[in-house]
């Protein structure tokens, strides 16, 4: 169901308010269960890292990729828990089955725990490598599984195939993408720091560009270019890509965009963490004072940018729209801005208390990204599974029923 079908059940700015609300208490709940170092089953930082960000993925596939076939025509409440059922299931059954017990031990150890401590590595590293090459395939997919259907429109299938070929005919091409992008950009990194190769133990090739081997250079490009291809399909509604018109060039001039802008802003924040915190300690392997964590950061500050465009765009309605879109477009990226940094600040203030992470900045201590992608899961199945239902109402009945009455008295 599209949004032209949906109105707001309380008006705006109130359905914004309580949705907000809502999928943030939900947040909290399942993160103190689940999660929380302070809570019952204690799973952060890994494995929920990993899983967390294969349900965003799986549910990608699900809605953006497959349109929620084969099960769109099932009413919004029961297609949520099914689709989220599914969700869990096929999550579960990638990272576990696929990835750890298949893939890991055939063709790439990188993503078996088993496979690396067979190799003399201890459990406790194997599974934070392991956890993070697993995420770091996501992150890649963000990306690479996405901006098909965002910014080529499905070309050159849209509208000559139907769901399922469709989303296969794009699950295979972006597979095939995502494949080349992990190996060029994630696994030179990891093959020589954690396999230590002789033939792979060169440092990275992007350690030419900046003289930045780290991986973390290319986690916080990579995430601003999530952020920005989402920015793009949400509060910016395609704009300004929309000018060209035909594909794939359309396509092609987004994704260019895209990544220049990424680029730019990672530049722009690592000349501000300079005037902030002052140069850079070599020595330094955590905190402020160390590139590596500054370049990490650079993804988390995108990261905070997430839950305030999506739930702009999915529940308050994008606003404004009456004020002219070239004016609005820039009022709306401002608004995810200036939240985006509140968010930063409120975070830190209580994390300790309501996530019962230690308020440092410190990937040993605290890695916002892990809440970040927590918060948004309820706000994303609720719109991509449920058609926002309860916060929404669907008026085409109402229009059926309008039209009906309009067509019967004219006869």
């Amino acid at each position: 169901m599209s949004d032209h079908q949906l109105k707001a059940r309380w008006g705006q700015p109130l359905t914004g308010i309580i949705s907000t609300a809502s999928f943030l208490l939900i947040a909290l709940i399942t993160w103190f269960i689940l999660s929380s170092p302070h809570g019952i089953f204690k799973n952060y930082e890994h494995p929920m890292l990993e899983f967390l960000a294969w349900m965003i993925l799986f549910g990608a596939w699900q809605h953006i990729v497959f349109g929620n076939w084969p099960f769109e025509k099932l009413k919004p409440v029961t297609r949520g828990i099914v689709m989220i059922g599914v969700n869990i299931i096929g999550t579960y059954v990638i990272i576990y089955g696929v990835f750890q017990s298949f893939l890991g031990k055939l063709i790439l150890p990188l993503w078996s725990v088993e496979a690396l401590v067979a190799q003399g590595i201890s459990i406790e590293h194997a599974r934070e490598y392991v956890g993070g090459a697993i995420t770091m395939f996501v992150l890649m997919g963000f990306v690479t599984y996405t901006f098909w259907s965002i910014l080529f429109k499905k070309w050159p299938w849209g509208g000559k195939l139907t769901q399922p070929a469709l989303g296969l005919a794009e699950w295979s091409l972006t597979t095939v993408i995502t494949l080349l992008a992990y190996g060029a950009l994630i696994f030179p990194f990891y093959v020589s720091v954690v396999l230590k190769q002789p033939l792979a133990a060169a440092a990275p090739w992007w350690g030419i560009i900046d003289g930045v081997p780290h991986l973390n250079y290319v986690i916080g490009i990579w995430e601003w270019m999530v952020v920005y291809l989402f920015m793009t399909a949400n509060v910016w509604s395609g704009k300004p890509f929309h000018l060209v018109k035909k594909q794939p060039w359309s396509g092609l001039v987004a994704i260019i965009s895209i990544i220049v802008m990424a680029y730019v802003t990672v530049k722009i924040l690592m000349f501000g963490m300079g005037a902030v915190w002052g140069a850079v300690d070599p020595k330094a392997s955590d905190g402020p004072a160390s590139l590596a964590w500054r370049y990490y950061n650079t993804a988390t500050l995108a990261g905070f940018t997430l839950f305030p465009f999506l739930i702009w765009n999915h529940y308050f309605d994008n606003w404004p729209q009456k004020w002219g879109s070239v004016v609005g477009w820039f009022v709306r990226t401002g608004i995810v801005g200036v939240l985006a940094v509140a968010q930063f600040f409120i975070y830190y203030s209580v994390c300790l208390p309501l996530l019962g992470l230690k308020p440092e900045y410190s990937n040993h201590a605290n890695k916002p990204l892990v809440w970040l992608f927590w918060a948004i899961i309820p706000l994303l199945f609720n719109d991509w599974f449920m058609s926002k239902v309860p916060f929404y109402k669907s008026t085409a009945e109402h229009v059926d029923v309008v039209e009906s009455k309009t067509t019967s008295s004219s006869h």
